[in-house]
């Protein structure tokens, strides 16, 4: 039974004849939507309105499947301050500041690719005179698809931007040519290195400011006054006056003589100038493709002494401090171009006939007698190339270097010490010091058949890139003391290598810095400066009557002692 039939008829009729009253029930409503929550003090009415604000002002699509994460949203903004001003800061992403340095590499790049493309042939030609010079930029992605096929090289993306950062620095800087020489990790940045030959008119801009800068200056011996020194200068006084006499100081105690020292500096060995030796190539870095490329300084003999005798991580800073003994004068950016110096003359490999010998110096100014030369090469135009089995034998008597041997003195031109003494003095051989034995290295295109050995290990390790397809198979060759150093070698004539490591020599046993050396003695051992026990009082008392003055001797009677006051007493 409904509940319909337990109402009185009375109240049927009088609910009946009411009728409804819509302010009076949207007044209700409202108030009922007003009540405040006890625990936070908001409203529904206020929520609602909050939130149909906020999808009216922002009008997104689907807004019924989304309206319960709107509803979420204002209740979260609601919990923030008023006083946070970070609410409406945009914090851009690290990775913007890439992006944007990239963006504008590509339209560097794309500006001057589309300004050639408009220019015909003749006009292309008068630009090219007018800017001396087109550079000529290595294929990377050609030869990075042959690392990668070797198991080694860079990502495609990667390799992408700095095949165009390459492209840039061919365009901002006055360079002839542009080869990848790899990249070298460091702990907070890495450098990708670039491998430049400069223009000619800036390779003799850099040598003239070398020779000027390494002249000797005239007036050599004299003071920034232009007179000579004060140790040199005589004193002069004039006519009619006397020198004034200065009173004379006490005498001090005499000391034992201060020590002199009897070490002598060796002769400083001079820098190869640019464009010759260590400094044949110009390298340049940066920490990111799209960044400006920074050039790296000359190197010096003594930084690569140094490098040498140490071990040291890149940490990415090229003005960063090295801190090492013996100590680097220089900061990483030199430490760094040792090092690359030092790679390069170890890595840089190819097949036997890859290169050959140029025609650009005579053998005459070569000094070969005095330690080597520094003889150009050039890519053979008759290479044919080798077999895969020849490629990867063992023996390494098909691969070469084609990189210029270091000499200990950090140079690849033998310097002379004793070029520079009097002839009169060379002459003498008793008075003049031996003749200095030539230093001569390894010569250009040795076979790395002759690399010393690593702990019983051979320098070099060899593979086939595929056993599956022989026809496309290349030879890989690795190298064992400079870990990252790889190169390949197909049957053809494609060839290359490239460094990808830490820039660290392979060492079998643990490293030990060089030690310092033993201090030397102040003075030499006397008894003046020895240390010695303080006397006893017995000790000083024994000395002191050691030492006591001898007694008056006694007085020596005669025969007429006395004789003389009686004759004068008899007398009175």
């Amino acid at each position: 039974m409904s509940n319909t039939f337990l109402l009185e008829p009375d109240i049927i009729a009088a609910a009946e004849n009411v009728m409804p009253d819509l302010n009076n029930d949207l007044i209700l409503a409202k108030n009922f939507l007003k009540q405040q929550s006890a625990a936070t003090g908001d409203s529904l009415y206020d929520h609602l309105v909050d939130v149909v604000q906020k999808i009216l002002s922002q009008k997104p699509p689907d807004v019924v499947d989304n309206f319960e994460h709107y509803s979420w949203e204002v209740k979260q903004e609601k919990f923030r301050p008023n006083f946070d001003l970070l609410n409406d800061i945009y914090l851009s992403p690290p990775q913007l500041a890439t992006v944007r340095s990239m963006e504008e590499m590509f339209r560097l790049v794309a500006s001057k690719a589309t300004k050639l493309d408009d220019l015909g042939e003749e006009e292309q030609e008068l630009d090219l005179e007018e800017d001396n010079y087109k550079p000529k930029i290595q294929d990377l992605i050609d030869h990075n698809y042959y690392f990668r096929e070797a198991g080694y090289g860079l990502p495609a993306s990667e390799c992408y931007t700095v095949y165009i950062a390459m492209i840039m620095l061919g365009i901002k800087e006055p360079v002839s040519s542009v080869r990848f020489f790899g990249k070298i990790f460091g702990t907070k940045a890495n450098y990708y290195v670039a491998e430049t030959d400069l223009t000619i008119d800036e390779l003799d801009k850099r040598i003239r400011e070398f020779e000027l800068k390494d002249m000797p200056g005239e007036g050599e011996g004299m003071d920034e006054a232009g007179s000579p020194p004060v140790e040199e200068q005589a004193e002069v006084m004039p006519e009619g006056e006397e020198k004034e006499e200065v009173p004379k100081e006490p005498v001090p105690p005499k000391l034992p003589p201060e020590p002199q020292s009897t070490w002598q500096a060796p002769a400083p060995i001079p820098v190869e100038r640019p464009g010759q030796g260590v400094n044949k190539k110009v390298y340049w870095v940066c920490n990111r493709p799209g960044e400006q490329w920074i050039c790296l300084p000359d190197i010096k003999p003594d930084h690569i002494r140094v490098a040498r005798l140490s071990v040291r991580c890149m940490t990415g800073d090229l003005e960063s401090e090295v801190i090492t003994f013996p100590p680097f004068d220089g900061v990483e950016k030199h430490y760094l171009r040792a090092q690359i110096a030092r790679i390069a003359a170890s890595t840089s490999i190819s097949p036997q006939g890859f290169f050959t010998y140029g025609s650009g110096e005579e053998e005459e100014d070569l000094n070969l007698e005095e330690g080597g030369g520094d003889m150009e090469f050039n890519p053979n135009p008759y290479y044919q190339g080798h077999t895969l089995k020849d490629l990867v034998d063992s023996n390494l008597t098909y691969w070469v270097h084609h990189g210029r041997h270091i000499l200990k003195q950090g140079r690849t031109l033998w310097w002379n010490p004793n070029a520079g003494m009097d002839e009169a003095i060379e002459e003498e051989e008793d008075e003049g010091p031996p003749p200095a034995e030539p230093e001569v290295g390894p010569s250009l295109f040795t076979a790395l058949a002759e690399d010393d050995r690593i702990e019983g290990l051979s320098a070099w390790s060899t593979r086939v890139s595929s056993t599956l397809c022989p026809d496309r198979a290349l030879a890989v060759i690795r190298s064992n003391l400079w870990p990252g150093a790889v190169a390949y070698a197909s049957t053809g004539k494609k060839s290359d290598c490239m460094y990808v490591g830490w820039g660290l020599k392979f060492q079998p046993p643990n490293f030990s810095p060089l030690q310092l050396p033993l201090p030397q003695d102040e003075y030499p051992i006397g008894p003046e400066v020895m240390e010695m026990a303080d006397p006893t009082f017995a000790d000083e008392e024994a000395y002191r009557i050691a030492h006591l003055p001898p007694p008056p001797p006694p007085e020596i009677m005669g025969e007429g002692e006395g004789g003389f006051g009686e004759e004068v007493e008899e007398e009175d």
